[in-house]
């Protein structure tokens, strides 16, 4: 349900040196990553009780940000985050706002941890980050990673990676890690779903592929040419090889009920209508489908999706689940293991 609360792109003015939020975004991306700004920049930028939900799981404070930060610059000292676009709302009576920031990882694997052994392999991988910001301090955190390409970049197919994962968190604290709604906590942002025709053409069409299994809709959402960039660092073209992605998910989770938590639209001068979407997908693995021979696994999909819309019509869309994590929740269910 959308906020009461009175959201728009008009917002107080930032202090140097942010121009504005998309700059804002950027800046601070690049002073925790390339400029090492780990611990005091970090413990400025975000919340001492900052909550960071993952498809790989729920992080509840500033410390376990910092851990995870050093342990990824560990593996992959020559990180590098590419931002592609920065989709924003801003509540105008106290300038917190709502990002949605796409952006591209590019690092080698060069020091052993979580992924095993150095293999010195190049991995690319995209992101999708929401971030809810008040006063300059990012509070609450929406996170997906693009998995399956990184594990395809480390030469591993990504029910190989979860596998390594599954068996990693089972040996060192018993349980399985992913994230569910069960295991979130409440925060203060409440949730903006924007009203414009382009972002009621996306959910409907959403709606209607992923609900009601209608892969019709892929005639009405998408233009005849339109890429989509999916899960693995594929990218589909046109309506049969949309159609095809869809197909493989529906057919893995017959039962799936979608819904949307998220929903923001920018319009700039020379640009389409830009949407950011936040929904989830919550069903059984009980078809044979993009993930294989049914195990009856109950899963969660964590979805992040930015879309270029023309006339009503998607003419590009990047779309973000993590299939490691999906992999991950059949696994535990498998092995009858809980997720934690």
């Amino acid at each position: 349900m959308a906020s009461a609360r009175c959201w728009s792109r008009e917002m107080k003015p930032f202090t140097a040196p942010y121009a504005d939020v998309p700059d804002f975004i950027y800046g601070i991306t690049r002073e925790i990553w390339e400029d090492r700004g780990i611990g005091g920049k970090l413990d400025g930028l975000y919340a001492p009780n900052i909550l960071l939900r993952a498809a790989t799981g729920l992080t509840t404070s500033n410390v376990g940000v910092t851990a995870q930060t050093l342990q990824t610059l560990h593996q992959f000292p020559d990180r590098q985050l590419v931002g592609e676009d920065v989709i924003w709302v801003a509540d105008e009576t106290d300038g917190s706002f709502l990002s949605s920031h796409r952006l591209v990882s590019v690092m080698r694997h060069q020091n052993a941890g979580a992924f095993g052994p150095a293999t010195n392999r190049l991995v690319t991988s995209r992101i999708i980050a929401d971030c809810y910001v008040v006063n300059g301090v990012v509070t609450e955190e929406w996170l997906v990673r693009d998995q399956a390409a990184f594990a395809r970049c480390l030469g591993l197919e990504p029910r190989a990676l979860a596998q390594q994962l599954v068996e990693q968190d089972l040996r060192l604290g018993g349980t399985v890690g992913f994230f569910l709604p069960e295991h979130d906590r409440p925060g203060k942002y409440l949730p903006q779903i924007q009203h414009a025709p382009e972002i009621a053409a996306c959910i409907e069409g959403y709606h209607r592929l992923w609900h009601v299994k209608d892969t019709s809709a892929v005639r009405g959402l998408y233009f005849h040419g339109a890429a989509l960039a999916v899960p693995g660092g594929e990218t589909r073209h046109g309506h049969m090889d949309i159609d095809r992605f869809y197909v493989g998910y529906l057919a893995s989770f017959p039962d799936g009920v979608f819904s949307v938590q998220s929903a923001l639209i920018n319009r700039d001068p020379g640009q389409p209508a830009r949407v950011a979407l936040r929904w989830s997908f919550r069903g059984t693995h009980a078809g044979f489908g993009h993930f294989g021979e049914p195990t009856y696994a109950p899963v969660y999909v964590m979805g992040l999706s930015h879309a270029h819309v023309v006339d009503g019509r998607i003419t590009q869309e990047w779309m973000l689940t993590d299939e490691v994590s999906i992999w991950k929740q059949i696994l535990a269910h498998t092995e009858g293991r809980a997720g934690a």
